[in-house]
């Protein structure tokens, strides 16, 4: 091999060298970036990390908690003295940060969460170890007594109320009003069940309306 062809072949392997060593750095920041670029998502939601870990209780001695799941959600522990359970379904940290406690007894710890305008998830959590978490679109109303929910329906039938012991259902059936609005709950100014009788006040043509009518009606719940 001739001199000048030694030293060219000498420059080409030391340039390769050199680009190599320089793609190195770029592939790490590469990777730097995607790690802060996952980790972004967590800061949007201080408050959901701020509780990790903590109990919310609630009058009756029974809590729920939040542990974290991934990069972006979080599971639900929940329980009181004598029992400790963990919901399955991991939940997004934009849904936790609207978490609440909505409803409770001595046999369920009822939370409610958004997810989005008009919209909510209502999640009944049994205080034993032999039931199954029950998830139900928004929840209106709670029967502490009887374990009687309701919940909003589409058309005419408005409302569904609930037995979560006996998963029995009561269909409430509204023909002749019907609602102007998308959800039945637009059109329910007030709602309450006690004693097994359930009273609404039902709006038309919905209850933000400045020349809405309203109805009182009271249905005997048979479940």
């Amino acid at each position: 091999m001739t001199l000048p062809k030694f030293f060219s072949l000498l420059v080409l392997t030391l340039a390769a060298c050199s680009s190599g060593q320089r793609s190195k750095p770029n592939a790490d920041i590469s990777q730097q970036t995607i790690t802060k670029d996952t980790s972004r998502y967590a800061d949007l939601y201080p408050l959901v990390i701020r509780d990790l870990n903590k109990k919310n209780v609630t009058h009756n001695g029974s809590y729920y908690m939040l542990t974290l799941f991934s990069d972006s959600t979080v599971k639900i522990t929940w329980g009181n003295d004598t029992i400790k359970n963990v919901y399955e379904e991991p939940l997004d940290f934009m849904f936790a940060e609207r978490l609440r406690i909505e409803w409770e007894n001595k046999d369920y710890l009822i939370l409610r969460y958004g997810v989005g305008s008009g919209a909510w998830t209502t999640v009944a959590f049994p205080m034993n170890n032999k039931e199954q978490v029950q998830v139900f679109d928004n929840g209106l109303s709670f029967d502490t007594k009887n374990n009687l929910l309701a919940t909003e329906h589409w058309q005419d039938t408005v409302l569904i109320v609930q037995n979560l012991k006996t998963h029995q259902k009561q269909f409430i059936i509204e023909k002749e009003k019907p609602c102007d609005a998308v959800g039945s709950s637009s059109c329910v100014d007030t709602i309450n069940i006690n004693n097994k009788v359930l009273y609404y006040k039902w709006a038309t043509p919905h209850k933000f309306s400045d020349e809405k009518k309203t109805i009182d009606k009271r249905v005997r719940l048979t479940i």
